[in-house]
């Protein structure tokens, strides 16, 4: 596997981290840049962190203090925009994301005409479909 940048996208409706753990096994195998792309809601508060917010960002913390390369990005509007300019400017390889968020699932789909970018859906443990 050629992959070296991973994408783990959470809209503001990812309940889970089910993905990230994925994503973080996966990089550490094949030694992969992880980028975690964190849509917040138009209009909310820069202070306001979502407890799916806080639990992503004490695992990217752990990560790098482990050595893993991971960085943690924010989007607050222009959220198709801002995945594509990720996607592009970062030379993702790979999607890793939640099975049970649509909303990010059609952004993804609306964009990937064109690029030629692996996407995986983590649904549990141990049930991945790729998309």
């Amino acid at each position: 596997m050629n992959t070296k940048n991973i994408l783990v996208p959470f809209s503001r409706h990812s309940s889970d981290l089910k993905s990230l753990y994925h994503a973080f096994a996966l990089a550490e195998r094949i030694r992969a840049k992880i980028f975690v792309f964190f849509f917040k809601r138009e209009n909310s508060s820069q202070e306001q962190i979502t407890p799916i917010e806080k639990a992503c960002l004490e695992m990217v913390h752990c990560a790098c203090e482990e050595g893993m390369s991971v960085s943690f990005h924010i989007a607050n509007d222009r959220f198709e925009v801002e995945l594509l300019n990720i996607i592009k400017t970062e030379y993702i390889d790979l999607i890793v994301m939640g099975a049970g968020d649509t909303e990010m699932e059609s952004a993804i789909k609306s964009i990937k005409l064109g690029l030629s970018i692996q996407i995986i859906k983590v649904k549990g443990k141990n049930n991945i479909n790729s998309i």
